[in-house]
């Protein structure tokens, strides 16, 4: 079972309400019942587009729900999800081969 130590600074208000509410720290484990390592290795993917997915002329319209900043960043198309796109003067992705 996956735990960690955790350290808590809390108010204590005790039940009979003669005892003035004091602080206290709490010190031990939370953990998550149930949550195990499993499911394999996650690896990235090869390397990020650097362009915008091309239109296919398929009838359907391209949508470019988020496009890449004019200084470069990340673009999100509904077709073809995340692409990257480098601004003038970046460094340009390297190509695999």
């Amino acid at each position: 079972m996956a735990q960690v130590p955790v350290s808590m600074q809390v108010m204590i208000y005790p039940r009979n309400k003669t005892v003035k509410p004091y602080p206290a720290t709490v010190v031990g484990y939370a953990w998550i019942t149930g949550l195990e390592v499993g499911g394999g290795p996650v690896e990235p993917p090869e390397l990020p587009p650097t362009e915008p997915p091309p239109v296919e002329d398929d009838g359907k319209i391209a949508v470019i729900i988020k496009p890449a900043p004019e200084g470069g960043g990340w673009g999100f198309s509904a077709n073809k999800g995340w692409y990257y796109q480098p601004g003038a003067g970046q460094a340009q992705p390297k190509r695999p081969g």
